[in-house]
């Protein structure tokens, strides 16, 4: 029992770990990989077997797959279409975002439906006048909860279909989720029709973004008198941002603004620079002879005037994004995408000072500037949701004919395959190549579409799986369970399960719960002497089912800060939902997968 312990022990750390996120949960993974196979409690073969997991190559391909339908347009051409039908009323239109959502989400990732979405749902919030509050979190419950409908709806379902397989269990069919999946959409389109409704937060969003952002009392003037050594030398040369962590907005010269002005601009005598910088720098800037600091209260608004010149955005940084773990100041932000960062916002909070040197992270909102065509190819880049352009509405989206033609097939073509008993890796890898090959993505773009985090995730925390049965921890932890429990019939511990994976993904991962969970799940099943699918279900419908915290789960941490939350709306509108569903969940899957 000596290996059990120890894995116990690692096991323990691993969930402080993902859930305190002071380590990115991808390098969390690999440290327990690699401990586990440097004690010896898993093989090599068995530790690195993640990596070619059918799970982890069907989530690859699935992240491909939904690139592909999403540079279509036609997901989001089909949720504009759709929304016109609730015409003005706020409770058709909460419903029909939730119902859509849910629907697409069930065979694209739902990270990938909500980015789509939510823009359509701030578009039409302000045409009629409705706090984003409203809309967003059914547009994020809706996505949780149609990922539970099909196989390929969520990274979870199939991780567990794995773990099923692996275990001697026949792996679950395209549409085993469905009967309860269903219920579960239902459930939550009643709930938010109803009750549910009445929790949602009626929370205008900000409209000065400089006030949301807290940019104004970090925005000063430095004019340059005729006798400062600075006149005459580029910018470049000066590297203030470096040495002060300022970022020049502008220049006015002789009643002309520079906007953004490059590295090779050289400073006159009477220049007035607009910045942002943290007060400290700005005193230590002012030791520099020649020239003169003015605070914002003395700030004017010529920034704010110029509109043909400047636009100014928010972006929320998408989960998958590959400058994540990094800092503004060390992507060199400005040369890499034309724009300036001048705020961030992180879970509804204002990073004031030098978020510069804060590391992103997914769901990170920033405010920045730069010209138009900047911001359009910003809007573009995979890495970046656009939500407000201060300057003008986005266009509607319209399909791309021949590459929504070639998508849908191909899409169409993976789910059949499935459907008929061809093995999903193979449907779904097919389909990632089909994609590149006729031309719907580049492969530099099928590339870039891969969440390397999740997969490292799903690949190192497979390794622990391996070592819960190998040193019979997962048995030891279903003969406590079962002496908890005793004498609870086996549909109560149905429903213990239920709550335990519910309560473990609101703090943690999803990925992570249901492979720490599903081996004692399956361990406690032969115990009892039932059928283990019915306990794998009530952990796999769990482990999505993250409606109380804004962090549970990638959705909700999308639109925190988009749509004006606090973190307790979450518990307040999630908290009866779950309750709902464990309910439902006790009832319904033993009836549905029957324990005998």
């Amino acid at each position: 029992m000596i290996e059990g312990l120890v894995v116990l022990a690692i096991l323990i750390i691993a969930l402080v770990a993902f859930a305190t996120e002071r380590v990115r949960v991808d390098l969390v993974a690999l440290g327990i990989m690699v401990m586990l196979m440097a004690l010896g409690i898993v093989s090599p073969a068995e530790g690195l077997s993640g990596f070619a997991n059918p799970a982890t190559i069907t989530i690859a391909s699935m992240f491909v797959l939904s690139a592909g339908l999403q540079r279509t347009n036609l997901p989001a051409l089909a949720g504009t279409r759709i929304i016109r039908l609730a015409d003005k009323s706020e409770l058709r239109l909460m419903l029909l975002l939730m119902l859509t959502t849910g629907v697409l989400s069930a065979f694209i990732l739902n990270t990938a439906v909500v980015a789509v979405f939510i823009p359509i749902a701030l578009r039409i919030a302000r045409e009629l006048k409705i706090a984003p509050s409203r809309l967003l979190m059914p547009i994020s419950f809706g996505a949780i909860l149609g990922g539970t409908l099909t196989l390929i709806g969520t990274s979870t379902n199939l991780l567990v279909s794995s773990i099923a397989a692996q275990s001697g269990l026949t792996p679950f069919s395209f549409f085993e989720f469905a009967p309860f999946g269903i219920i579960t959409l239902a459930a939550g389109l009643l709930y938010i029709a109803t009750f549910g409704r009445k929790l949602l937060p009626d929370r205008p969003v900000e409209a000065d973004l400089l006030e949301k952002y807290h940019v104004r009392e970090y925005l000063s003037q430095i004019k340059v008198r005729s006798n400062s050594p600075l006149i005459g030398k580029k910018l470049g040369s000066l590297d203030l941002g470096k040495r002060f962590d300022i970022t020049i907005l502008d220049i006015l010269r002789d009643g002309h603004t520079i906007l953004l002005p490059g590295a090779s601009r050289h400073i006159r005598a009477h220049d007035i620079i607009l910045v942002r910088a943290p007060l400290d720098k700005l005193l230590e800037l002012q030791k520099i002879e020649g020239l003169e600091i003015v605070l914002p209260e003395e700030l004017p608004r010529h920034l704010l005037e110029h509109r043909n010149d400047l636009g100014m955005a928010e972006v929320v940084v998408a989960p998958q994004a590959s400058i994540i773990g990094f800092t503004i100041k060390e992507l060199n932000f400005r040369q890499m995408f034309g724009v300036v960062a001048i705020g961030m916002l992180r879970r509804g909070m204002s990073l004031t000072g030098k978020f510069t040197h804060e590391p992103i992270m997914p769901g990170d909102m920033l405010l920045v500037v730069g010209e138009k065509k900047d911001l359009i190819n910003l809007s573009n880049n995979p890495d970046f949701l656009l939500l407000v352009d201060v300057d003008a509405e986005p266009p509607l989206p319209s399909a791309q004919n021949n590459r929504a033609f070639w998508a849908l097939a191909i899409m169409t073509g993976v789910v059949i395959s499935a459907i008929l008993g061809a093995p999903i890796v193979v449907s779904a890898l097919a389909g990632a190549m089909l994609m590149v090959l006729t031309r719907v993505l580049t492969l530099d773009e099928a590339y870039a579409s891969l969440d390397k985090r999740v997969l490292v995730l799903l690949a190192g925390i497979l390794s622990l799986e391996a070592a819960m049965e190998n040193s019979g921890l997962a048995e030891w932890l279903s003969r406590v369970m079962l002496q908890l429990l005793d004498p609870a019939s086996p549909w109560l511990i149905v429903g213990a399960f239920y709550l335990f994976s519910m309560l473990l993904t609101e703090t943690m991962s999803n990925q992570a719960t249901a492979v720490v969970l599903a081996p004692v799940a399956i361990s406690t099943a032969h115990m009892l002497g039932v059928d283990p699918i019915p306990l794998l279900m009530a952990i796999t419908f769990a482990a999505s089912a993250s409606f109380m915290t804004p962090i549970g789960y990638q959705t909700n941490t999308m639109i925190y800060g988009t749509g004006n939350y606090r973190f307790l709306d979450f518990t307040r509108v999630g908290l009866p939902l779950n309750i709902l569903l464990l309910i439902l969940a006790a009832i319904f899957i033993p009836l549905i997968w029957p324990l005998y």
